[in-house]
């Protein structure tokens, strides 16, 4: 019988919290909820907010995330990201350009301290800074909504040229 109950208390708590239900902080900040593996998923509302219009696995290697037909995640949609268990130190950058060129907007955006859930709510400067990221924009005319790639890794990209102007986050 306590067997029966407890597979019946977790297929009603799967039922009731499934994917559309927001990971709970506790007291410690750590999410509840949170999936077994780090992943990165797109958002079509600044704050992670909308619609998730892509979700990417992030194993720790280096991976470029493109934005086309069967990658997972729509085209000049994204204007947020969360981020599920991605280690510190990892360097991720999203380019409004499809061939990750410098010569348009990008954003860089590094993790400081790790974080079960963390929610980058503008590819652009805003809000207030935290201690779990920092994001710097090579602003030339707005990248949130014009996402077309993106790029993580565990250490520091080489080059970092910016036609427009830097803006600090």
């Amino acid at each position: 019988m306590r067997l029966h109950n407890a597979l019946l208390m977790s297929v009603l708590f799967a039922t009731a919290c499934g994917p559309e239900a927001e990971p709970v902080p506790d007291e410690t900040g750590t999410q509840a909820g949170a999936l077994s593996s780090a992943s990165i998923t797109f958002w079509e509302g600044n704050f992670c907010g909308a619609d998730q219009v892509g979700s990417y696995p992030y194993n720790t290697a280096a991976t470029i995330i493109p934005n086309s037909g069967g990658s997972g995640w729509s085209n000049d949609e994204a204007r947020s990201m969360k981020l599920f268990q991605v280690p510190a130190g990892t360097v991720i950058r999203v380019y409004n350009s499809s061939s990750g060129s410098h010569g348009d907007d990008w954003a860089e955006i590094v993790v400081n301290q790790y974080a079960e859930q963390l929610c980058v709510t503008s590819f652009e400067v805003s809000g207030t800074p935290n201690p779990y990221y920092s994001l710097r924009y090579c602003d030339m005319g707005g990248l949130d909504g014009k996402v077309s790639q993106v790029r993580a890794q565990p250490y520091a990209f080489v080059g970092d040229s910016c036609s427009g102007t830097w803006r600090y986050y």
